[in-house]
C-alpha cells in the first residue's frame, strides 16, 4: 500500500461497521454456516488457491456471494469479502491472529510475535511505525540507491534475469541495510528456505514436528540464528545502532507485560522478521510493475520523462515520492496483482455475520482484494491504466487498493515497503533500455501464500543516456 493509502472510511464508521446495519451480531444464534463451495473431494480447490487466488475468489464471489467457505486438505475457510468484511479488521475484538502467532513463537522460540495481539498491540505497532515511515526512507536513500547499484553492475546489454529472483535479491539486501545496518549476510537459498517454511508452518497448516525437522530448513535456520544473535549483541553494545536499528528501537521500549527485559532468544526474530515481511511482497510488486511498464511502452515513457525532468531539479537521488506516475504506476499494479489478496484471521468468539455462523476458533480469510476489479470504481478493470489515480476521485480509488492489509494489523512496512519498490523499479526502468524475453515475456501467476509472478524472463538492450545514469 502507498503511504497515503488506507482503508475505506465507510469502513472505519464503527468498530464493525457492519454491525449498525444488523450485518453482525454476536453469537451464534440460529445462523446456518456458510455455503461449502463445489471442488475437487478431499483436496479441494488447491489448485485454484495456489494459482491466481484473485480471479478464483472474485468468480467464486459472483456464484457464492459475500460469504463462503473452502475446505482445502481438510482445512475449513470461511472467506468474507466486502466493505463489512474489512471493516472488522479495524481491531482485534472479533477477529484476531494469536494462533498463527503462537505457532511461529514456538518455531522461532521467540516471545516477541506475541506482541502482534493483546493488550499492548497499539504500543508496539507505535514503535513500528515511529521508525518504518517516510523520514527512514528520505535519511537512508543514498543506501538503497548503493544496493541497487551493487546488483546490477552485471546489467550490460544481451544479459537476461528472472526478475523475480532480482527483486527479492535486491529487496532483503536494502532492508537489511536499513533496518538491521549490515548488507545481507546470507545466500538467497537459504532465506527462501526459512521464509517458506516458517510461512506454511503458520498459516499453511502444516504440522510443526513435520515443518521444522526439514534438515534443509533445520541448518538454514541454525546459521540465521547465530548471526541473529551476534547482530543483537553489536547493538545492545553501540548507541549509534540502537538509534538506527529496528533491534535498537525494541531495546529502547519496554519489554512486554510479565517480562522484566528483552531476551537475546527474543530479539533474534526482528531481522528476521524484516525479511519475512518484504522477501516476496515487496519483490512481487516490483515484478509485476515492470512486467506492467515493459508490456505498456506509453505508460513507461511517462515515468521515463518525470523522472528526467526531476532528474534535472534534485539534489541528489529523485524523491519517489515527487514521482506521481511512477506512484500512480504502483497503485494500478498492485490493483491488478496485488501481492496479498486476503489476510487470515481466527475467530475469537462466536459471531453471525450476513446470516451466517461463524464459530470461535474458525479460520477466516478476508479478502482485501475485494473492490480491486470493481467495475463501478475501475472501468475496464482488467486495462492497466496509472491515469485513474491521478484524476479527480484518485483518492477514492486509493483507498479501495489494500495492498498491505487494513486495520489493527495492516503491514507496520506499508510506508516504506512501496518506497523501496518504487525506487528499484524506476532505477531500472531509468538506467536500462529492458525488454521482455520472447516466450517468457507473460508470467505464471502463483500465490504461495503471497501472490508471485512466475516464469518472467527480462533481457537488457543497453545503458542509457549517461545524464540519467549519474
Amino acid at each position: 500500500m502507498s503511504p497515503e493509502t488506507t482503508s475505506d472510511p465507510r469502513a472505519q464508521t464503527c468498530p464493525y461497521a457492519a454491525m449498525a446495519s444488523g450485518q453482525i451480531a454476536l453469537g451464534a444464534g440460529t445462523g446456518r454456516r456458510a455455503p461449502l463451495i463445489k471442488s475437487t473431494p478431499l483436496i479441494g480447490p488447491i489448485r485454484q488457491f495456489t494459482g491466481d487466488v484473485v480471479g478464483f475468489l472474485n468468480r467464486t464471489r459472483k456464484t457464492y456471494g459475500d460469504v463462503f467457505r473452502l475446505r482445502i486438505l481438510g482445512v475449513d475457510m470461511t472467506v468474507l469479502s466486502g466493505l463489512d468484511a474489512i471493516s472488522m479488521l479495524e481491531n482485534d475484538e472479533l477477529l484476531s491472529t494469536t494462533d498463527s502467532m503462537e505457532v511461529l513463537m514456538k518455531a522461532v522460540k521467540s516471545r516477541l510475535p506475541g506482541t502482534f495481539d493483546g493488550p499492548q498491540h497499539r504500543s508496539f505497532r507505535k514503535l513500528h511505525s515511529g521508525f518504518l515511515n517516510r523520514g527512514l526512507e528520505r535519511d537512508r536513500r543514498d543506501e538503497v540507491f548503493d544496493c541497487v547499484s551493487r546488483h546490477v553492475q552485471a546489467w550490460d546489454a544481451g544479459y537476461e534475469f528472472d526478475p523475480l529472483h532480482e527483486s527479492q535479491s535486491q529487496t532483503v539486501d536494502i532492508l537489511s541495510n536499513v533496518l538491521n545496518g549490515e548488507p545481507f549476510p546470507f545466500s538467497s537459498k537459504d532465506l527462501s528456505t526459512v521464509v517458506h517454511t516458517l510461512i506454511m508452518a503458520t498459516y499453511g497448516h502444516v504440522p510443526l514436528w513435520l515443518a521444522l525437522n526439514n534438515p534443509r530448513y533445520r541448518a538454514a535456520q541454525k546459521r540465521m540464528n547465530k548471526h541473529a544473535l551476534k547482530l543483537v549483541a553489536r547493538v545492545r553494545k553501540d548507541p549509534a545502532l540502537q538509534a538506527s536499528t529496528l533491534v535498537g528501537q525494541y531495546l529502547s521500549h519496554e519489554p512486554p507485560a510479565g517480562m522484566d527485559q528483552w531476551d537475546d532468544d527474543d530479539l533474534k526474530i526482528v531481522p528476521l522478521a524484516a525479511y519475512l515481511a518484504g522477501y516476496d511482497t515487496v519483490a512481487s510488486a516490483a515484478t509485476s510493475m515492470l512486467y506492467r511498464l515493459l508490456s505498456n511502452p506509453d505508460c513507461l515513457a511517462r515515468v521515463r520523462q518525470e523522472y528526467q525532468q526531476l532528474a534535472q531539479q534534485a539534489d541528489g537521488h529523485v524523491d519517489p515520492m515527487k514521482q506521481k506516475y511512477l506512484r500512480a504506476a504502483f497503485l494500478e499494479t498492485t490493483r491488478i496483482n496485488p501481492p496479498g489478496a486476503i489476510v487470515m484471521r481466527y475467530a475469537t468468539q462466536d459471531f453471525q455475520y450476513k446470516g451466517y455462523t461463524l464459530r470461535k476458533g474458525d479460520q477466516v480469510l478476508i479478502q482485501i482484494s475485494s473492490d480491486h476489479m470493481n467495475e463501478t470504481l475501475f472501468p475496464e478493470p482488467e486495462r492497466f491504466d496509472p491515469e485513474r489515480f491521478l484524476g479527480d476521485n484518485a483518492t477514492e480509488l486509493k483507498r479501495a487498493v489494500l495492498t498491505f492489509g487494513s486495520g489493527a494489523h495492516r503491514c507496520t512496512g506499508a510506508a516504506i515497503g512501496p518506497l523501496f519498490c518504487q525506487e528499484m523499479v524506476s532505477y531500472w526502468v531509468n538506467h536500462f533500455d529492458l525488454e521482455l524475453v520472447p516466450g517468457k515475456d507473460k508470467p505464471k501467476i502463483v500465490a504461495m501464500p503471497f501472490t508471485q509472478p512466475m516464469g518472467l524472463r527480462i533481457r537488457v538492450t543497453g545503458r542509457r543516456l549517461p545524464a540519467l545514469a549519474a
